[in-house]
């Protein structure tokens, strides 16, 4: 599927790898919808930056914790753009739960963004999809998803749920929607790390990949014709460190 004159949505949109993703695409010439929940400045920022590559790009602000707000999410990005043809599910929380630590609101947190956001709007979103006889629905995961490491459970196991929903939704909107997910490793340093070394030790790589490594990988997965339930690892070679 070509890239240019499509409609996209991406969660978590204002930041990080997110942003990027939104960017790339505004610059292949795809209208976007940048998701944001609390930062609307950062969003604003990459708006008007989409906009200068000359496609339609909104903001929209949703709390996926909410599923109220999920499918508000879902109404106004066909509001305004009367289709989607591309959704990244891209939005994530991330923060240590250490076992003897975790509280159930901990797992309902991450179970709600990693789990029931992306699927519902996987689910609506790819009706549309599927009726138009054509869409792309990429899942950016993590490796962890297939290594897990300690005190990160709650998170890990809610990724690994998008893993199997990934497949799932292949087979469920095939032929016309392709789903597919992203495994992303050592990417962009966490604001808060003091140390920029520690997470590289078991990275065959030994540097950190950037987020455009991670829309390369998203690109494919929209211009193919013939992968769908996949994943594509973006890690540094962490998975056979």
């Amino acid at each position: 599927m070509e890239i240019k004159n499509k409609n996209a949505l991406v969660t978590g949109s204002a930041k990080r790898i997110g942003k990027e993703i939104v960017l790339n695409l505004a610059k292949e010439g795809c209208n976007v919808i940048v998701h944001y929940n609390s930062s609307e400045a950062e969003a604003e920022k990459v708006r008007k930056e989409a906009v200068g590559f000359g496609v339609k790009a909104y903001k929209i602000k949703a709390n996926l914790e909410e599923k109220k707000e999920v499918y508000f999410l879902i109404e106004e990005s066909l509001k305004l753009l009367g289709k989607i043809d591309i959704l990244v599910n891209n939005a994530s929380i991330y923060y240590p739960t250490p076992l003897d630590k975790v509280k159930e609101e901990d797992i309902d947190r991450f179970y709600n963004i990693h789990i029931k956001a992306p699927f519902f709007l996987s689910k609506e979103l790819g009706k549309v999809m599927f009726e138009n006889k054509e869409g792309r629905i990429v899942n950016i995961i993590d490796y962890a998803a297939l290594r897990p490491y300690p005190d990160y459970t709650p998170y890990t196991v809610s990724k690994g749920g998008m893993v199997t929903m990934t497949r799932a939704f292949a087979k469920e909107l095939a032929p016309y929607v392709l789903v597919n997910g992203v495994l992303p490793g050592p990417i962009i340093p966490p604001e808060d790390l003091e140390d920029l070394e520690i997470p590289l030790k078991k990275t065959v790589l030994k540097k950190w990949g950037g987020a455009n490594e991670v829309f390369k990988a998203v690109k494919y997965l929209i211009e193919t014709d013939f992968t769908t339930g996949s994943f594509i690892p973006v890690e540094g070679g962490r998975l056979i460190y």
